[in-house]
């Protein structure tokens, strides 16, 4: 192959990715959706329709006959119609520009839909007395309570909860965000966090605000800094906002554990659905000591989830076991804790060892031990405790919540650029605006970018994504490597081979994996035939939610005993259609294979006309699309398309040519 056509089909490639830039399929699927269902809020207790006109406020002065309406009142609404009008335009534009794929778009618009009301024959809380059919006979108070014992009143925090209206028990969903140094922070920076968390309530993300302060002076200094952040927040939101913020200041009280927990669930409750924003301070009431002092925002924190989340649900000791569990399994569906938000001024997780010096997607559960150590250990002047503080924060929230939750660590800077216009100067044509993080992980529920990018790719293609400083974290999955590359190195001379009969591997489980993702039928017995003397190696994501099997294969025209030509190929790379686009479970077995097992390179073959090529293409180092034939291949091997690299070309070539497909399903695909 000449040089000549190396060049021309690098520039036919970039053609081809630049049109794959330009084009934004889930804004399409959004703004289609948008405009015939105009966006409302999911709280029926206060549904609305965005127009252009704003709605009333409580506080807005009674209005008169429109004919006794003066010149100067006119003007004044014209204007807020105009102010009104710029941002609804605004907020979609950044709602619009923030959905990275057809599938987000959608997976988004499934959550806006009103959840199916209850059934007539659903279980509901008991009637009250008075709803009740007396008997037929008067027999006195022979079966009933004495009256004292009747009129007694009975103390209880969740019943009223319980029995709302069909309308109240529609899932509520949450994003606890904890915010640092209000007190110092500009106007404008304030003035644009308030906006975004305003657009987060908009689009059915309740944000639930607890403030922290560095600890300065006595308790009470300390209680009067709190309350002036929380005023100042609050009148931030209320003029980004229609329905506006509330500050909660006696939220909590010690409980018997010496934690700090929520003493009256409806204080919380009741404005989240209103669509009312809670700017809570950290106080608690101490019982010891007959007063409210103040406590930390992570405590703070940690104890909102508790109560949202309905893990501080006691039930009365002469309560029926059944229905316990009942009210608690109805209790924890009323709300839905999805998010857990950090803005703070020390931005994304630092790191000392990947090349952009920063954890774009952190899964806890696989990478916390290495990370704290990695904080701990660093000198770097990047590296401060808090970060080390809000990792322990994150893992000890998310481990109270489901796995579908994740957090968010972001600064105030990128937390306010919802309605933030360019102001360097004179726009560059084409430039688009960096996205906010806060919007798009809401609508994606995945970071700014994919973790899995390589580093170069961000710096030529995508340089504004690329300045993000924010860290995405999942509880996430453990990583199962076989054999582990820290102890046994995957090279073509190892031995012995593994083998997918091994009983380390549950190979019906992975099966099905393979099946699943694909949606068509491995042929079991022909595919252990043709890998089982092959296999480099074995990555499992989770339960076997995704995984990769990766072998040594032979070029056409070489021997199997000269190891020097095997090519590294990763023969499956699957992942469930339940996980598919969410999770990053994809880029945790992708970073798997790139990073830790095949760090010098490795190629793969996908079917021209597969839609996962644009995933594909944005990880690889190159593409070729094979001549005569129906195979693209990709490759992570730095310098390939040299000419001193012109065998080992050939050689990934050829085996991506002449790899047989081992499928039963008689599906007949054009190769």
């Amino acid at each position: 192959m000449s040089q000549t056509a190396f060049t021309s089909s690098t520039a036919s490639l970039r053609s081809r990715y630049s049109q794959w830039q330009n084009r934004n399929d889930a804004a399409e699927v959004l703004r289609s959706y948008l405009r015939s269902n105009p966006p409302s809020t999911s709280r029926s207790c206060h549904r609305r329709r965005y127009s252009a006109q704003p709605a009333p406020r409580p506080d807005d002065p009674p209005t008169n006959d429109v004919h006794n309406v003066s010149e100067q009142e006119k003007s004044n609404a014209f204007a807020r119609w105009g102010r009104q009008r710029l941002a609804n335009r605004e907020f979609f534009t950044s709602l619009l520009s923030s959905a990275a794929t057809k599938r987000d778009a959608k997976a988004y618009i499934s959550r806006l839909k009103t959840p199916a009301k209850a059934a007539s024959g659903a279980i509901t809380a008991q009637q009250p007395a008075s709803a009740r059919k007396d008997p037929p006979v008067n027999v006195g108070n022979l079966f009933g309570r004495a009256r004292a014992v009747e009129e007694s009143p009975i103390f209880t925090q969740y019943e009223d909860e319980l029995s709302q209206s069909l309308g109240e028990q529609e899932i509520l969903h949450v994003a606890v965000v904890k915010l640092s140094n209000v007190s110092t922070m500009d106007d404008s920076i304030l003035n644009g966090i308030a906006q975004t968390l305003s657009s987060l309530s908009r689009l059915s993300m309740a944000p639930c605000i607890v403030l922290e302060e560095p600890e300065q002076g006595d308790e009470q200094t300390r209680r009067k800094q709190l309350a002036q952040s929380a005023d100042k927040l609050v009148a931030a939101i209320d003029r980004a906002s229609e329905v506006g913020a509330r500050r909660l200041d006696n939220l909590f009280s010690f409980g018997t554990d010496g934690q700090p927990q929520v003493f009256l669930r409806k204080l919380l409750t009741r404005p989240l659905r209103r669509g009312r924003i809670p700017v809570i301070v950290p106080t608690a009431y101490s019982e010891a000591r007959q007063q409210v002092v103040p406590i930390g925002a992570d405590e703070a924190l940690l104890g909102l989830i508790r109560e949202l989340a309905g893990l501080n649900f006691t039930p009365r000791k002469d309560e029926n076991p059944e229905a316990v569990a009942q009210k608690e399994n109805a209790l924890r569906k009323q709300i839905s804790v999805d998010r857990i938000i950090v803005v703070d001024e020390t931005g994304c997780i630092p790191s000392t060892k990947s090349p952009d010096r920063k954890h774009v997607f952190v899964n806890l559960h696989q990478e916390y031990p290495s990370l704290q150590e990695e904080l701990r250990s660093s000198t770097s002047g990047n590296v401060s405790k808090k970060h080390a503080t809000n990792l322990k924060l994150f893992r000890e929230a998310l481990r109270m919540l489901p796995h579908s939750s994740s957090g968010l660590l972001t600064t105030p800077l990128e937390a306010a650029n919802t309605a933030r216009a360019s102001d360097d100067g004179a726009s560059n044509v084409g430039t688009r605006r960096q996205k906010n993080p806060l919007i798009h992980n809401l609508l994606t529920d995945k970071p700014a970018y994919s973790s899995s990018l390589p580093t170069g790719r961000l710096a030529q293609d995508t340089p504004t994504t690329s300045a993000t400083t924010s860290t995405f974290v999942k509880r996430g999955m453990p990583l199962t490597i076989l054999p582990n590359p820290h102890a046994q190195v995957w090279t073509s001379v190892s031995t012995p081979r593994l083998k997918l009969t091994d009983p380390r591997i549950d190979l019906e489980r992975l099966v099905y994996l393979i099946d699943d993702s694909f949606n068509r039928k491995l042929d079991v017995d022909a595919y252990l035939r043709r890998v089982n003397d092959r296999v480099a190696g074995v990555i499992i994501a989770g339960d076997y939610e995704g995984g990769a099997i990766l072998t040594w294969e032979t070029p056409p025209g070489a021997s199997d005993e000269d190891t020097s030509r095997l090519v590294p190929y990763l023969d499956k790379f699957a992942v469930l259609k339940k996980s598919q686009g969410a999770g990053g479970v994809a880029d945790i077995v992708f970073n798997a294979m790139v990073r830790t097992c095949f760090p010098n390179g490795v190629c793969w073959r996908s079917r021209k006309d597969n839609p996962v090529n644009k995933w594909y293409f944005e990880r690889s180092r190159g593409t070729w699309k094979i001549p005569e034939s129906n195979w693209t291949m990709f490759w992570t091997t730095p310098n390939l398309m040299e000419e001193t690299n012109s065998q080992t070309f050939l050689d990934y070539e050829g085996v991506c040519r002449t790899v047989k497909p081992t499928w039963a399903d008689g599906k007949k695909v054009a190769d």
